[in-house]
């Protein structure tokens, strides 16, 4: 079978479905798979509004001629992946749509999503998430992967003092409330949107540094931290979740998304210590009286079930159902 992975973000971006989809598509091509990727270095953006992504006119033309069985578009809220299912359905070929998260604040995401469930329910759709049943029922749950391998330190997370965020620059991320709630050293590492970037560093004390690091280095932001922080308002299943777990570093997040049944899963009854359900600095005072060397060890055996060849096999159950085969 042939794929169009129409997305609007993709390796060397490093926001997480820029990731997913990178890591994706090499899983998938190793299990045989005909897979082209649209080009979104070349989309338009709409200034101001992190969710208005457009794709360019040879992006779309790839799309409207090009050879392909399935075109498979990703997020909800962007108008990216929008085109690309009216662009599936007047070719006749068959959609996949996985939705990595659903905005629960986003002022225009009921306009939005007016229209555009009437293209999902057309589509086969992929969650990373269970949160989608507040907007869709019928979907296949396919949790992120990591890749083991990658995701190494040599030595344990209390040797560090650094607390880091992972991720895009943005407004919902909740970086803000990191950087007004925790006085310590902090790292925020992501790329920048729509010049959010300099609203934080008007905000963050000289102890607060900012950085972009390639993906293919990530792995040294990971080793290097004592906690990595994700107080965001809403999530689905995010890569940086798996990353910092497959590093042995605790990850505190709000409980958001699958967040709080992810953690569960991999800490039991424990994994409560992990949310954020206060002051983020009163959180990780709370863990800094802890050992969690050994829980951490634990958590990243069971990451050996998610592995990206695994996503690539789930992915294409849900290809073959598309197609009737």
């Amino acid at each position: 079978m042939k794929v169009l992975m129409f997305v609007h973000t993709y390796y060397p971006n490093k926001d997480g479905i820029a990731v997913h989809c990178y890591n994706l598509v090499n899983a998938l091509r190793e299990e045989g798979v005909d897979v082209k990727v649209v080009n979104p270095r070349k989309s338009i953006r709409i200034p101001g509004l992190s969710s208005g992504i457009l794709p360019d006119i040879e992006s779309i033309d790839s799309a409207l001629r090009g050879d392909y069985d399935i075109i498979h578009v990703h997020g909800y809220s962007n108008l990216f992946s929008v085109i690309g299912a009216i662009i599936g359905i007047i070719r006749g070929k068959k959609v996949v749509w996985t939705i990595h998260g659903i905005p629960d604040r986003h002022r225009l995401f009921h306009i939005y999503n007016a229209f555009a469930i009437h293209l999902l329910r057309r589509a086969k759709v992929i969650s990373v998430s269970r949160k989608i049943e507040r907007i869709h029922k019928n979907y296949t749950l396919i949790y992120n992967g990591v890749d083991l391998d990658r995701f190494r330190c040599n030595h344990p997370y209390k040797d560090n003092r650094i607390v880091t965020y992972i991720g895009r620059l943005d407004r919902d991320k909740g970086i803000e409330r990191l950087i007004e709630e925790y006085s310590g050293e902090i790292e925020i590492v992501g790329s920048d949107e729509d010049g959010y970037k300099n609203q934080l560093i008007s905000k963050a004390r000289e102890n607060v540094r900012f950085l972009e690091v390639d993906y293919d280095r990530i792995n040294e932001v990971y080793c290097r931290s004592r906690y990595i922080v994700l107080p965001s308002r809403y999530e689905g299943f995010p890569m940086v979740m798996l990353e910092s777990l497959a590093a042995e570093r605790p990850f505190l997040a709000t409980p958001v998304g699958e967040i709080p049944q992810f953690l569960e899963y991999v800490f039991g009854e424990g994994y409560r210590k992990y949310i954020i359900d206060r002051n983020i600095g009163e959180v990780i005072m709370r863990l800094d009286s802890m050992d969690l060397r050994d829980e951490l060890r634990k958590a990243r055996e069971k990451l050996q079930e998610l592995s990206w060849k695994r996503v690539a096999k789930k992915t294409i159950e849900v290809y073959r159902d598309a197609m009737g085969r």
